[in-house]
């Protein structure tokens, strides 16, 4: 279900006067017709087969910009995917042991993953999709979520982080559900915006410190279908102290879901304290 994306190839099932790929990038090529701009810089650049498709079936990215949207691999806490500055992390017994924050209160959720540190190009990205209402970069980035999701169990259902209805007429989408949305497509995992829903509406957490976001986030929650057993990939696009996604968590597994497991594209570097 998770494996890496296949490319159908035009004209594999008998499709006569179909030309393929190769002799048409070559013509293209030599009329200097065959640029494409890249999905994050926006500029042109003749594309490799690989970097047609983001190199995961998704959107193109030219080299450069495929180089600073790699996958973070560095040392992370265990739990709350906390990027560790790189040699910092001591390990015990070949396991990097959980930040100083999650030895405190561990999360409320079974597993995290996360494509990337949210900065420099990748935070342009998510501003850009979040924002900028971008929202055919969601293909891009639920490919790289569905990579990342490839160390956590299978779910039952996705469910995105919901916004207040008083949000959603003001910004007109909700990116977590869009791109809830986008990874359904991509795995077939079914999709239910219907579960978590959001009862007010909180202040913007963007300019809060550690312990007004966890705050404003208390009790917002609330599940309108039954979750019963359920294993749930709860989806957003940035985690920042993680205090939305562990209420969100914790409403869940209230109401009976078996296990929740976290997904986000982009973890900040550090914690606002």
């Amino acid at each position: 279900m998770l494996g890496g994306a296949s490319v159908c190839r035009p004209g594999g099932t008998g499709g006569r006067g179909i030309v393929t790929v190769g002799p048409l990038r070559r013509w293209l090529g030599l009329l200097g017709l065959d640029e494409i701009r890249c999905s994050c810089c926006l500029r042109p650049f003749s594309p490799s087969v690989t970097e047609m498709s983001g190199g995961d079936g998704s959107l193109p990215l030219c080299p450069e910009c495929g180089k600073l949207l790699t996958p973070f691999t560095g040392p992370r806490c265990p739990l709350c995917g906390f990027p560790f500055p790189a040699g910092a992390a001591a390990s015990v017994g070949g396991a990097t042991p959980p930040c100083g924050a999650c030895l405190a209160r561990r999360p409320p959720w079974r597993a995290l993953a996360y494509h990337g540190v949210y900065k420099g190009a990748l935070r342009d990205l998510v501003l850009r999709f979040k924002f900028g209402g971008e929202l055919a970069l969601g293909r891009l980035l639920a490919g790289w979520l569905e990579n990342a999701a490839l160390c956590l169990p299978a779910p039952d259902v996705l469910v995105g982080m919901p916004q207040h209805p008083a949000h959603l007429r003001r910004r007109g989408f909700n990116q977590a559900h869009e791109l809830a949305r986008a990874l359904h497509a991509a795995t077939h995992i079914p999709f239910r915006p219907d579960i978590l829903v959001r009862r007010c509406d909180s202040a913007p957490q963007s300019s809060l410190n550690a312990q007004l976001r966890a705050a404003t986030v208390r009790g917002v929650f609330g599940v309108a279908a039954p979750v019963s057993g359920m294993r749930i990939w709860l989806v957003d696009d940035v985690m920042t102290t993680g205090s939305t996604l562990r209420e969100a968590a914790q409403t869940l597994l209230g109401s009976g879901a078996a296990e929740v497991c976290a997904l986000v594209i982009g973890r900040t570097p550090r914690v606002i304290a």
